[in-house]
């Protein structure tokens, strides 16, 4: 509806009779897209990952040594050889590289790492503040390096401040793709992990995608698609395809780095070597924020510390937080649960859960949500789940759960709900609610074997609403075993 004079009051009243309307054919394309981008979000809500999941056996020893190196040295970023070690710590390997005082060093270094070559300047400070002329590539032999270490010397001499004493000599890297990984703060988000091609020219290419840490396989693969990078990785004409799994792979573990160290302020990776063998880091830099100072995740990081093995008589299972991963796991759990388990806890007779619902229920956000499934160790079978939705501006949350046939009676039950019982106070919940079917038995006598009360619902009298209120110390509580459920 175009104008001022009477449009507006044109378009206020259909505002007030719940019809989008658009003061200029601009608005109206601005709104459509908004459109398409919700409907690509939620075609993507529909692609669930697969269940593999990385996984991580970091050595986070390396890590602090090397952090609580570069603070006793006063320095905030660490050199070239600590930001490797780093990063092979958390699996993502390197350019074979040996970090040395002299010419004379370097050119010994480079005849057993193997020619040929590449020398560069040590260095703790951000790449982009390094000079140019910082590395010397294509050194074919000894005498080469020992040369071109000389040259960088003096270069070194005439930028005082710029590079840290000694050099840095690699084994050169054969052709590959060249990749960047970079980790910095976003004003908003905070932590955020861009990805997209490498090399010199980086900067200048401007090829970059960005995404929020955590990162699973899934996320990590998708951010790779999102860039100009992504169609270098496919077979060219002299060159196979490169692992984009490895590529994928590596942005996982960067993630789950920068989860477990927030003091950790920026990465750069640059170049990221990739080719049909994997990848490997050239270069890069970590930067470390003033001691005592730590990032803030935009999104909650997959609680593993929760995760406890159980015994169910005999039967070990592993009660862990879900994650995304469980999807085809979850859906199989559903397949396996009678119609009458289906109609006590979705009160209706579903047949089957949609992608979108299995997506919601499986990649939650654990600041305001929380599952716990239990997992046969023996076969990788979710065999029960209890949720628990903390609803928004409350200190009170709603629960459900639900274990399959063969496990009723086993006191599984009890332990979900105990999990969950403690995560909630953990989190200064006060109140745990939940609705159940009226004709819900053997749900309503568990329930009130753990403490909580049952009152009718009103105007719902197929519905009773049981209530816990928790302790405020956030305290575990004592709760007795279960009968069957449903």
């Amino acid at each position: 509806v175009l104008g001022e004079t009477t449009g507006a009051a044109h378009r206020r009243r259909l505002a007030e009779a719940g019809v989008p309307s658009f003061a200029s054919p601009d608005l109206v394309m601005r709104g459509f897209a908004h459109l398409v981008r919700q409907r690509r979000a939620r075609a993507v809500a529909r692609e669930l990952p697969p269940s593999a999941v990385l996984q991580l056996a970091p050595d986070r020893d390396t890590v602090r040594r090397s952090f609580r190196a570069a603070r006793a040295a006063s320095r905030a970023g660490l050199l070239q050889e600590e930001a490797l070690a780093v990063l092979a710590a958390y699996g993502l390997p390197g350019v074979p590289s040996r970090a040395v005082l002299s010419p004379d060093d370097a050119a010994c270094a480079a005849a057993l790492l193997g020619f040929p070559a590449v020398v560069k300047l040590r260095r703790s400070a951000q790449p982009r503040v390094r000079g140019p002329g910082g590395v010397a590539l294509d050194l074919p032999d000894a005498a080469a390096v020992r040369r071109a270490a000389e040259r960088l010397d003096a270069r070194r001499a005439r930028q005082p401040g710029a590079f840290a004493e000694g050099f840095l000599v690699q084994r050169q890297a054969g052709r590959a793709r060249e990749l960047r990984i970079r980790v910095a703060d976003d004003a908003l988000f905070g932590p955020a992990i861009a990805f997209g091609l490498g090399g010199s020219a980086a900067d200048l290419l401007g090829d970059a995608a960005y995404d929020l840490p955590p990162l699973n396989l899934a996320l990590a693969r998708g951010l790779v698609e999102r860039t100009r990078a992504a169609r270098t990785l496919t077979e060219l004409h002299d060159q196979p395809a490169a692992d984009l799994d490895a590529v994928a792979d590596a942005l996982a573990r960067v993630s789950q780095l920068v989860v477990d160290f927030p003091e950790i302020a920026a990465i750069d990776i640059n170049p990221l070597f990739a080719d049909a063998d994997g990848v490997l880091a050239a270069d890069a830099w970590i930067g470390l924020r003033p001691a005592g100072e730590a990032g803030q995740l935009a999104i909650a990081p997959y609680p593993a510390e929760l995760a406890e093995p159980w015994d169910v008589r005999g039967e070990p299972v592993l009660i862990r937080p879900i994650r995304p991963e469980d999807a085809e796991a979850h859906a199989a759990l559903f397949a396996r649960l009678s119609p009458t388990d289906v109609r006590y806890r979705f009160f209706s007779m579903l047949r089957e859960l949609s992608a979108e619902q299995i997506a919601r229920m499986t990649q939650v956000d654990y600041d305001r949500e929380m599952a716990f499934v239990a997992v046969d160790e023996r076969t990788g079978e979710t065999v029960g789940v209890s949720r628990l939705v903390r609803e928004p501006y409350t200190d009170r949350g709603e629960f459900a759960v639900v274990v399959e046939a063969r496990m009723k009676g086993r006191g599984l039950a009890t332990e979900l709900m105990r999990k969950l019982i403690d995560w909630a106070a953990g989190q200064g919940m006060t109140e745990v609610v939940g609705q159940v079917l009226a004709d819900n038995q053997p749900m309503l006598a568990f329930v009130r074997r753990l403490g909580f009360a049952l009152r009718r619902v009103p105007d719902e009298a197929d519905v009773v609403e049981a209530r816990l209120e928790l302790a405020p110390a956030g305290g575990s509580l004592g709760l007795g075993a279960a009968p069957p459920l449903g």
